[in-house]
């Protein structure tokens, strides 16, 4: 299964999360259009059931969070890359350097400008 071949466990934990949350908000649904249905005596049921609704959003919205944050660290889950091979130099060691003529205007001695 391609889920459990990633390097990142921050992915099927948001899944898992994200599966949760959304499971737990179908469920509370249900239970509400039952509860809606047939009223209970006391109130009570109602306050569990937000409650439980309330919680599956938290689950879902941790997930997404996850999510983004997994994919953001992706790159420290990933194995240090190699270093590149050092670049040899090719040039003689007896080589003398090029010579430069020198411009006309480096021979005259600088002046300074009054102002």
């Amino acid at each position: 299964m391609w889920l459990f071949n990633q390097a990142s466990s921050a992915a099927r934990i948001s899944l898992t999360y994200i599966t949760v949350g959304a499971m737990s908000v179908v469920w509370t649904g249900v239970w509400y259009v039952y509860l809606y249905n047939n009223p209970p005596e006391a109130h009570g049921a109602f306050y569990w059931c937000a409650g439980f609704l309330v919680t599956g959003l938290i689950l879902i919205l941790i997930g997404f969070g996850l999510g983004h944050i997994g994919r953001s660290a992706q790159r420290a889950d990933l194995p240090p890359q190699q270093a590149a091979p050092a670049v040899l130099n090719t040039q003689p060691a007896s080589a003398s350097p090029v010579p430069v003529p020198a411009s006309p205007d480096s021979t005259r001695a600088a002046t300074p400008t009054r102002y």
